[in-house]
């Protein structure tokens, strides 16, 4: 409590006084950085850029430095005027207090970040946000697609890749996905439609404890009024906690939508064994919501908050053309990503999947599976699928956890090969599934590792996966 007040302090007491053009301090040349500040100073606003590290400063001024005013973060001048608008990536709190926030507190700057700013520059526009452990980055882009299939003028943003200030300004809706780190930065913005799909352990070292990383969560519904839609998942302990704390909040007025995969919801959303129930508002709808390219439990927690997003933000749309538009959406690339099918066998990429506890949904999702995988391992490896692996009809081991994976499946019976890397991978799996009878066979890439033993980036990765797939494919024509 004592850490939120002081928080709440240093992002809110200052913004009573702001002058209507404050001097901003761009502080993290990141790529959300550098377009605010582009966006700032082309909008003849004065803009100082900044950077921890000077490497970055270096880099930014050779590519800005005919638009842009730099300076080393100790030289930097701060009053009650300035705005600050600081990189989410940079810890802020812990593992210690960054220096700007003594720096706030003596000269009454304020802090925010690049959400903070784009919002109080097209406050007009209704915002929604979602935000979540897992499946945040999913959930806005189905959100996204739906919109633009029911014609809403809307963009999407933020943290999936695209700087709120690359998009258009003064769109009906944008919809964002914001992590924990832009949650902590932001005061004055105002969700229309706040989604949390989901909390677990992740970033403590970012937050200090897990209770300081689901208050940063929490911050999504803080400014919500009557007129808005907190959309919680109550099938995880963490979020469902969350719920109740703003059920029994007299000051919380905002509208409580829960969603769950388990359990029919009243005012809520549910989506078990493919029929979505939607109780908003009094209603009592039941639709049929199967995707082929959305499966398992954990997309049908997608589809069920992106089908609840769209329904709030028009409650009068016809809810059969919500559906048809989930249908339609094809994934994210390297997220259980549908490739196609080649003499009856389908090819899915799921390179994203740098972990076990990744790889348990696509192996949740489809049966008859010649599995590739490795890379560099994580910490615990890949026990935890043990349950799973009588989904595996053949595994094939890459990479530098060849070794320490061979040993797990020899002792459960799995059949594997070990093929060292990802294209004689492919090739034995596909020859090994043209050439057994099944009543299905799912070519599966889900690594369970990061990809840095032969790779970038997990992207990288899953695009090769994907050039195999088109070359075999094409080959298949002539």
């Amino acid at each position: 409590m004592l850490r939120q007040a002081q928080h709440d302090i240093e992002l809110s007491t200052t913004f009573l006084f702001l002058p209507i053009m404050p001097s901003h301090i761009i502080y993290g040349l990141g790529i959300s950085g550098l377009s605010t500040a582009k966006f700032l100073a082309q909008n003849g606003e004065k803009v100082i850029a900044t950077d921890d590290n000077e490497k970055s400063i270096e880099n930014a001024k050779n590519n800005l430095g005919s638009i842009l005013q730099f300076a080393k973060a100790d030289e930097v001048q701060y009053d009650a005027d300035t705005l600050i608008s600081f990189a989410p990536g940079i810890p802020l709190y812990f593992p210690q207090q960054h220096k700007i926030l003594e720096i706030c507190k003596k000269t009454g700057a304020t802090l925010a970040c690049d959400v903070e700013l784009f919002y109080r520059r097209n406050s007009k526009s209704k915002f929604i946000a979602i935000t979540g452990t897992n499946g945040k980055s999913t959930t806005t882009a189905l959100s996204g697609f739906i919109f633009k299939e029911l014609g809403i003028d809307s963009e999407i943003g933020g943290n999936i890749g695209v700087p709120c200030f690359d998009l258009p300004p003064n769109k009906n809706a944008y919809v964002f996905e914001t992590s924990s780190y832009q949650l902590d930065l932001l005061s004055q913005t105002h969700f229309h439609i706040a989604a949390l799909l989901n909390i677990t352990p992740d970033h403590l070292d970012r937050h200090g404890s897990m209770n300081g990383y689901i208050e940063a969560k929490k911050r999504i519904f803080r400014n919500q009024t009557a007129e808005d839609f907190a959309l919680i998942d109550v099938d995880n302990q963490n979020s469902k906690k969350v719920f109740d704390d703003l059920k029994n909040d007299k000051n919380f007025k905002a509208t409580l939508i829960p969603i769950s995969t388990k359990k029919i919801q009243e005012n809520g959303v549910a989506l078990i064994g493919g029929i979505l129930t939607n109780k908003i508002g009094g209603k009592n709808s039941q639709l049929e919501l199967k995707s082929e390219f959305l499966r398992g439990e954990h997309n049908d927690q997608n589809m069920a908050f992106a089908f609840a997003i769209a329904h709030c933000y028009s409650l009068h749309t016809d809810q059969s053309k919500i559906i048809s538009a989930i249908k339609k959406f094809h994934g994210l690339r390297h997220r259980m990503q549908l490739l196609g099918e080649i003499d009856g066998i389908k090819f899915v990429n799921d390179s994203k999947a740098t972990n076990a506890e990744s790889t348990e949904n696509a192996l949740k999702a489809y049966d008859k599976i010649f599995w590739i995988l490795g890379g560099k391992a994580k910490d615990g490896g890949i026990s935890s699928l043990q349950p799973l692996f009588q989904k595996v009809h053949k595994a094939y081991l890459i990479g530098e956890a060849t070794e320490e994976f061979a040993k797990i499946l020899e002792k459960n019976s799995v059949n594997f090969e070990k093929c060292g890397d990802l294209k004689t991978a492919f090739q034995h799996a596909f020859s090994d599934a043209k050439n057994v009878s099944l009543s299905e066979k799912n070519i599966l890439l889900s690594p369970a590792c990061a990809s840095f033993d032969q790779w970038k980036n997990f992207e990288q990765r899953g695009d090769y996966f994907c050039k195999l797939f088109d070359e075999l494919q094409e080959s298949k024509k002539s």
